[in-house]
């Protein structure tokens, strides 16, 4: 379409729109049928209640008043009806509001409308060897086509006849015939109104009928949307799929995570999902009699991926043999697994808290006035024995950490947070260990420590990271190694890094460490592990143990909210 028509084919519209009102008033000079006022009436009334077509489209049945008037009464009354009848469309859409645009619109629909006529006119009365019944059918589809090119013109575009065309595909012939047997019953020269009234009536339901199947199709559609949109973001997996087990419909919910999209997941059998050893089991899940809907732990491999979920199978019937389909819904045990070990490890530490508690009590008060009397009586040790007052109050120091670890376990210290950067509290950590590193003839070294502020307790900070620096250097000394001790911070948080060149932790173990009684150690009792899961924990941070095969070590990394003040 070329620039040119596009400017002249509106312009070309809006002109015939003009000649309707002349036309009507030449229509009303020459017609004095009262009739014709009916028709005028029923055409209006008929464009607020148009026909619902599939889709979600709307189709004015007045156009067979537009067919009866140009038949019976002439070219003008037809004009009469179209001018009457686009003007209440106009209305019932304007809402009210009448502006430059809005007039525009209102001359180019009665310019298609006039248009439209002209065909349908000259199929009226071309085709006289055909039954009123079929002509008035014929010369409403040909005013609608036309009148929706016309429409299409305008837009520069196919789009809206290709539109027109699928929803004329999904019409009812009912709707042509019901209207069209109505004006036949009309028009006969002696009208039999017991089967005109009836016929009227047939057409008045039948548009109701359509709006209700309307209304039920828009309601089926927004549900269906709605329960799409929740399986889509579920974090669960979710597939629908038919009796012999193909899918066709994926959510791929957590395996989304792992690369798997809807894509690879549709068209595949739910067989080839299920590891074998649970393949028996499956499939007494996917019968009608099998699909309780209630959870059923199995595992799925995908591509490889082995993952252990809590199955819900469904099975949804629609009444026919081959409409129905099943519901899966799979779960993944990993997270719940996860939480039901961190609550069981709370557990254990609430519990050894309460025991320290006890515990730290019975022995602190005694160790503060045996280490008070040793101190006194120095002089007369070292008489005694040299470094006897050495080796005693070393003794006592560590019975002093351990009575500390216990009080952290059992009470968070009652001091109010401080700002504190985590760089600050590595070095003043490291001081502490320099003595332990030398007796071991192990090397700490220093790598970048960033400004890492938190929030939190000095001294608690120090004394997990104290615990972490010793367990580093005491894994070293096994292999003459080293240690690395880092900090660091993100936009969110604060993070201090531990590397030793140990001989590492078994995988085995790492699962099991910060448990109370567990410790890699011949002699530990997991105390240290467990107060640093508590101080990390008070501090709402994570922290994560982890082997490392280059070099082979331990490394430990610990995360806390970062502090913007």
């Amino acid at each position: 379409m070329n620039h040119g028509f596009r400017r002249a084919y509106p312009s070309a519209l809006l002109a015939l729109g003009l000649t309707v009102p002349f036309c009507a008033a030449w229509g009303l000079y020459d017609q004095t049928h009262s009739l014709l006022w009916v028709v005028v009436a029923v055409a209006c009334g008929l464009e607020f209640f148009p026909l619902e077509l599939p889709g979600g489209r709307q189709w004015s049945t007045s156009v067979f008043c537009y067919v009866w008037a140009a038949d019976q009464l002439g070219f003008g009354a037809a004009s009469t009806t179209i001018l009457f009848s686009v003007i209440a469309a106009f209305l019932r859409s304007a809402e009210g509001k009448l502006t430059g645009a809005h007039l525009k619109r209102l001359l180019i629909a009665l310019g298609t409308h006039q248009l439209a006529l002209i065909p349908a006119y000259a199929a009226l009365h071309r085709a006289l060897f055909l039954p009123y019944l079929i002509r008035s059918a014929l010369a409403a589809l040909v005013f609608e086509f036309v009148r929706a090119a016309a429409l299409a013109l305008t837009q520069s575009s196919t789009r809206r006849l290709r539109d027109f065309a699928a929803a004329f595909r999904g019409l009812h012939p009912a709707a042509f015939l019901i209207p069209a047997s109505l004006a036949a019953l009309i028009s006969a020269r002696e009208t039999d109104w017991t089967v005109t009234l009836p016929t009227a009536a047939l057409f008045v339901g039948f548009l109701w009928l359509s709006r209700a199947h309307a209304h039920l199709a828009g309601e089926c559609k927004s549900t269906r949307q709605m329960y799409r949109v929740l399986a889509e973001h579920s974090a669960d997996l979710v597939l629908i799929a038919d009796p012999a087990g193909q899918i066709s419909f994926a959510s791929p919910g957590f395996l989304a995570s792992a690369g798997l999209s809807r894509e690879t997941l549709v068209g595949r059998s739910l067989f080839d999902l299920v590891a074998p050893e649970d393949f028996a089991r499956f499939d007494e899940l996917f019968t009608p009699s099998g699909a309780d809907g209630q959870e059923h732990e199995l595992a799925l491999e995908i591509d490889g991926l082995r993952v252990d979920v809590a199955l819900r199978v469904t099975f949804i019937s629609s009444g026919g043999p081959h409409s129905s389909s099943y519901l899966l819904q799979a779960r993944d045990l990993a997270p719940c697994r996860l939480r039901a070990a961190d609550r069981l490890r709370e557990e254990r530490l609430e519990a050894v808290g309460h025991l320290a508690a006890s515990i730290a009590h019975e022995f602190r008060n005694p160790l503060t006035t045996v280490m008070g009397f040793v101190q006194l009586f120095r002089s007369q040790f070292d008489e005694a024995a040299p470094g006897a007052y050495e080796a005693i109050w070393a003794e006592l120091e560590r019975m002093k950490d351990v009575t500390d670890s216990l009080i952290v376990l059992a009470k968070p210290e009652a001091v109010k947070p401080i700002p504190c950067d985590l760089a600050d509290v590595a070095q003043s950590a490291l001081r502490a260990c320099d003595e332990l590193a030398l007796e071991r003839g192990i090397s700490v070294d220093l790598g970048p420590l960033q400004p890492a502020p938190v929030l939190g307790h000095p001294g608690q900070l120090r004394h997990m990271m104290v615990h972490l620096l010793r367990n580093a250097i005491e894994a070293a000394a096994e292999t003459h190694g080293r240690v690395v001790l880092s900090t660091a911070s993100t936009e969110a948080e604060a993070i201090v890094h531990i590397l030793d060149t140990g001989p590492g932790i078994p995988d085995s173990v790492l699962e099991h460490l910060g448990e109370p009684m567990y410790d890699t150690q011949e002699k530990g009792t997991g105390m240290g592990l467990m107060v640093v899961h508590r101080i990390v924990q008070q501090h709402g941070g994570k922290i994560h143990i982890r082997r490392t095969e280059a070099p082979t070590g331990t490394a430990v990394e610990v995360r806390l909210p970062i502090h913007r003040g």
